[in-house]
């Protein structure tokens, strides 16, 4: 039974990883059939706010959304301000390079909260994890600078500017910030998360004048896949498959997003890789993963350290 239940937990960790995976090139699909990345937004999350919200009310979980207003207040800046700034970035990077870059640029966000427990939390890291630092900076910069590709950098610094603020949403989602939302439901969070970055991409939209724009059938369906697979399915599936498998196996198959995101991207968008490029991915992903297998470790050491109690 214990082996199913792992078996389902990897399937919705791996489904919500492709979900995330095909962002990117839904995103470009609805570029070119008309649309911009702020009316985009605003359609994702309006749209992912009903579904979550539906979800909710089918299996039983509005009885658990009542917060309080301090909790109001840390989901808003979690969702209005970090999440919202962070997807703002990564769909305006979409417009200057390739998707596959900037999912690996949004996908350093493990590699810059590290750093952050390293600088400023005192964290200590073992050899491994400092190699593995390396081994993502030097990927990134293989991507980047390909001989004979060229990258434009403005792209390359939105995406960057991403994966900046989603670390500092992760870093405030584990540390004591969030510590009032504990107590909640996950996907309930989620969902509040959700609509506070639907209110702030309305009131963005709003005043940008780009609440709407008009696009060909192609272009809508490909809103509504990032509304459905990208956001909603995928939060939803990720929280589900975190409680069969833990975080820190879901963190690892996570690493499944960007591969998502690179396949379709030279198979769909006819993006071209070199392969200084593919290597520079490999060495990021790589280098990702043993972040997360050291991060597994050091959480393992801690709980039996608890258990064991003082010697």
């Amino acid at each position: 039974m214990g082996v199913n239940k792992n078996l389902l937990g990897s399937i919705l960790v791996l489904v919500s990883a492709a979900g995330f995976g095909i962002m990117g090139i839904a995103a470009k699909i609805a570029y070119a059939e008309g649309a911009n990345a702020v009316s985009v937004l605003v359609m994702r999350y309006i749209t992912a706010t009903l579904l979550m919200w539906i979800y909710n009310a089918l299996t039983g979980r509005l009885k658990q959304a009542r917060v309080e207003r301090g909790q109001l207040a840390r989901v808003f800046a979690l969702g209005g301000l970090f999440y919202a700034v962070t997807s703002v970035c990564f769909f305006l990077s979409l417009n200057f390079i390739p998707a596959c870059v900037t999912s690996m640029g949004l996908y350093l966000y493990p590699v810059l909260v590290s750093l952050y427990m390293l600088i400023f939390a005192k964290e200590r890291m073992g050899y491994a994890q400092l190699a593995a630092l390396f081994m993502a900076f030097s990927g990134t910069a293989m991507v980047v600078w390909a001989p004979g590709i060229y990258i434009n950098f403005i792209g390359v610094l939105l995406a960057l500017a991403a994966a900046g603020c989603y670390s500092v949403y992760i870093v405030l989602l584990g540390g004591d910030f969030a510590g009032p939302l504990r107590d909640l439901d996950p996907i309930v969070v989620s969902s509040y998360i959700v609509t506070s970055a639907a209110i702030t991409m309305t009131i963005t939209g709003f005043f940008a004048g780009q609440l709407y724009s008009s696009m060909t059938l192609k272009g809508w369906i490909a809103v509504i896949a990032i509304a459905f697979f990208s956001t909603a399915l995928a939060i939803i599936t990720f929280y589900l498959g975190v409680k069969e498998v833990g975080p820190s196996k879901a963190a690892i198959l996570s690493t499944f997003e960007p591969v998502v995101t690179v396949a379709l991207g030279v198979l769909v968008l006819k993006e071209v890789l070199s392969l200084v490029q593919f290597v520079g991915i490999l060495l990021v992903l790589t280098a990702v993963v043993m972040i997360n297998l050291a991060a597994a470790r050091q959480k393992e050491t801690a709980v039996q350290e608890k258990i064991a109690g003082p010697q």
